[in-house]
């Protein structure tokens, strides 16, 4: 664990260690795949932000990605500092904020407060309507209509 995470406290003494499996770690809905087709892309994170300690804008940019979604814990610390990186890399970042938490109400308006500026915020309701036009656009040119039909079936209104 990094240092952020040693000095955060008895709040992370049940963090994943490097010995523990992505079963022990991860919901099955969540669970990476890196098994099938070309699998998911895993990166582990050692500092507060992402951008810090690991090569994912490397990845990010071979892979000509250029808008980021945020969402993840901590609001305030892990979530802040990767959104004003990216934003400072150049990338269009959106921030989930209802998919983001922190120890409180109060940390996490923190959090939210301190991205002003860096990245435009919609809760997971507005950013699903978001991907939803997209995908019908999209569909509409005669290209991935399979996806749109399973993003479709995640809105809950």
């Amino acid at each position: 664990l990094s240092i952020d995470y040693k000095l955060s406290g008895p709040s992370f003494a049940a963090a994943p260690t490097v010995e523990q499996t992505y079963e022990d770690i991860f919901l099955p809905s969540l669970r990476p795949d890196t098994t099938q087709g070309k699998g998911d892309i895993v990166i582990s994170k050692t500092a507060c932000s992402v951008f810090n300690s690991t090569n994912l804008d490397y990845v990010l940019r071979n892979l000509f990605v250029e808008q980021l979604v945020v969402c993840g814990q901590l609001t305030d610390q892990c979530v802040e500092s990767a959104v004003r990186d990216a934003a400072d890399l150049g990338y269009l970042v959106t921030v989930v904020e209802d998919a983001c938490a922190a120890h409180s109400k109060d940390r996490h308006e923190k959090g939210l407060l301190g991205m002003q500026g860096f990245c435009r915020k919609l809760t997971t309701k507005e950013m699903v309507r978001e991907f939803q036009k997209v995908a019908d656009v999209a569909d509409d040119d005669g290209h991935h209509g399979k996806k749109r039909k399973r993003l479709a079936s995640t809105d809950q209104e």
